[in-house]
């Protein structure tokens, strides 16, 4: 409903204000007529009925008088029922007009209201559309590619970085094994050393006394083993509580930063070795043979510079 729309009043309302009648302004005329047209209304009512001859009032007489006067006070309490009726019918229409002028109100306010979101929501509009074509903004689905693809990268770190640690551990295995064999070895090439110089009564306690300095060898070399693995198991564990630290930024190795020298013999031989151990094929709980490790080149350097010299009691000066 528009602003300039008026309302309209019911069906039943006339179109014009009926004015009361006063009794005083009734003519004899006006008598005569109305009684004139109540003759033609019952004579339209009753057509059937013999027509008869129109009966004249007059004036003078007192029942005229009082039948004119008593049809006019019907008529006139009719019209008051009716001015009544209509009076009522006028405020009604002024309250349903209220009523409407206050709803166009609100109707227009709420108007208002959803124009103002709607031009704010529209604003908002422009500018995100222009996030998205100038960068600020990046879609879900470019973020969600990316996420997948350093999960995928980060899976892949892991993997490569669990087949290093398996590697490391079986070098480590390795060379537990090879330390374990060359004990094993020096050992029983000690003992050989004990039978042969308990053949002979002059070197008896010289093989004595170098049996104990080699035992008191072997244990600083265990406890140097040992005071070793304590320190590499600490290394270890400080190494393990830096990388829990430090899972995102990852920092240089300081043991990567070393610098190796590879080019002397016993680096190359010691090369061989290894490739000669791993291309056996032999379970973890059974170690390679010592006869087929001695021809080997490091073996020999190892028999020959540093077992050899500490077990041979005749290339000692000073004890013989």
């Amino acid at each position: 409903m528009s602003g300039g729309d008026t309302p309209k009043l019911a069906q039943d309302e006339p179109s014009e204000k009926v004015k009361p009648i006063d009794e005083n302004t009734i003519s004899p005329t006006n008598d005569t007529e109305t009684a004139a047209a109540n003759d033609s209304d019952d004579s339209k009512a009753r057509p059937h009925d013999t027509p008869t001859p129109p009966k004249v009032a007059s004036f003078d007489d007192p029942e005229a008088q009082a039948l004119v006067i008593s049809s006019l006070k019907s008529q006139i309490l009719d019209l008051s029922i009716q001015v009544t009726q209509l009076n009522g019918k006028l405020i009604r229409s002024y309250d349903r007009i209220s009523d409407l002028e206050d709803s166009l109100h609100s109707s227009t306010t709420k108007l208002d209201s959803s124009t103002s979101r709607i031009s704010s929501l529209e604003r908002e509009r422009t500018q995100h559309l222009s996030a998205l074509d100038t960068g600020l903004l990046v879609e879900r689905t470019h973020v969600t590619a990316e996420l997948t693809r350093l999960m995928e990268k980060a899976s892949e770190e892991a993997i490569h970085r669990g087949e290093a640690e398996s590697r490391r551990t079986e070098i480590e295995r390795e060379l537990d094994d090879l330390s374990a064999s060359l004990f094993e070895q020096a050992n029983v090439m000690v003992r050989d050393a004990r039978g042969q110089k308990a053949l002979s009564d002059r070197r008896a306690n010289e093989a004595e006394v170098a049996l104990r300095a080699a035992e008191e060898a072997v244990q600083s070399m265990q406890q140097s083993l040992q005071q070793m693995q304590h320190d590499k198991d600490e290394a270890e564990k400080t190494l393990r509580d830096m990388k829990g630290k430090s899972r995102v930024v990852d920092r240089p190795d300081p043991v990567a930063s070393l610098r190796l020298l590879n080019s002397h013999a016993p680096y190359y031989e010691f090369l061989s070795f290894i490739s000669h151990l791993r291309s056996l094929h032999l379970p973890a709980s059974q170690p390679p043979a010592i006869t087929t490790l001695l021809p080997l080149p490091f073996i020999a350097r190892l028999l020959s510079e540093d077992m050899e010299p500490t077990v041979r009691l005749d290339l000692a000066p000073s004890l013989n």
